[in-house]
């Protein structure tokens, strides 16, 4: 960087849009939803956006920004794709859109902080949590090694718990010889207060069942999860076993559900002031083996929950 202005290779545009999401800045509402799967982009466009104004797709990223009647104001819909690191590279992205000249490749002396709630699913990790329930992330613990490139403060001391209280759980289950003993450093993050509570007073008047819980991203769906298809022995023996039995030490709070993106969203997001946060439907139920594979209503439930909850963080804009 020189003069405070990014090089081409640290800041890749390509003809005035950002290289993966190919948008320009203008083209980026305040308030963005995040889904993994690139199809639920047009289907909640469909269900909740009039007055479509971009609707883009780009290596993978599908992305449409439109008027939301239920949220009174333009919002942009977005694709993480699968797992913290592709949902690293869009979280930069959404930054730049939001902070740069894309003329000049310099940040902006001002700009407002961008609104950002990730819509998923996930798994059930307490027994007495129903399929199909949403939970509403409060704090969150990254077993993915992405969110440790960033330093960034830990957000309480109840993080701080945390991080030491799942490695502990984790080191309990790898063997004393084991190649990668010692080699798991999760780390803690947390909702934005705000957003936390507007998603759950928004889902209590609409009467749809959800829950505040402590959400667990994991680096992959197969082993790191539990599913030992791969004939190769597990480093970690009962992982969603023992962390669901972790103690959080937050009085009512559990470690409710397992996911892929969650933690380095409220990581990065946390670190630089905006707000995010995040709600996951719970598609599976470990302990029951049960897993729901029609489940398109409940994220119609949580986007409806979502924009109302724009609505009411930014009475304001309307």
């Amino acid at each position: 960087m020189e003069n405070g202005s990014f090089s081409a290779a640290e800041l890749p545009l390509r003809s005035g849009r950002i290289y993966h999401l190919d948008l320009m800045p203008e083209e980026l509402a305040s308030h963005v939803i995040v889904v993994g799967d690139p199809e639920r982009v047009p289907f909640f466009a469909r269900e909740f956006l009039e007055q479509i104004e971009v609707d883009r797709n780009h290596r993978g990223f599908r992305t449409i920004t439109g008027f939301a009647p239920e949220a009174g104001q333009r919002v942009t819909i977005t694709t993480s794709g699968i797992g913290a690191p592709s949902m690293e590279i869009v979280l930069n992205e959404l930054v730049a859109l939001n902070e740069f000249d894309f003329s000049t490749r310099k940040r902006k002396e001002s700009f407002e902080p961008l609104t950002v709630v990730r819509i998923g699913t996930c798994g059930g990790l307490q027994p007495e949590t129903d399929l199909g329930t949403l939970i509403v992330t409060d704090y969150g613990i990254g077993l993915d090694n992405t969110g440790l490139f960033y330093e960034a403060v830990a957000p309480d001391e109840e993080c701080r718990r945390l991080e030491r209280r799942v490695r502990s759980a984790i080191d309990e289950g790898v063997v004393e010889d084991a190649r990668f003993r010692g080699r798991f450093f999760p780390y803690a993050v947390r909702a934005d207060s705000r957003v936390r509570v507007a998603l759950e007073r928004e889902a209590l008047h609409l009467g749809v069942p959800c829950k505040r819980g402590v959400t667990v991203t994991s680096p992959g769906f197969f082993v790191e999860q539990g599913r030992a298809v791969v004939p190769v022995t597990p480093t970690v023996s009962d992982l969603v076993e023992r962390i669901a039995a972790v103690d959080t030490g937050v009085a009512g709070l559990k470690v409710e559900n397992m996911e892929m993106e969650a933690s380095i969203l409220l990581h990065i997001l946390g670190a630089i002031g905006y707000r995010a946060g995040v709600i996951c439907a719970v598609i599976d139920k470990r302990n029951e083996g049960s897993f729901l594979t029609e489940y398109l209503a409940y994220m119609r439930d949580a986007a409806r929950i979502v924009l109302r909850a724009f609505r009411a963080l930014h009475p304001a804009n309307f």
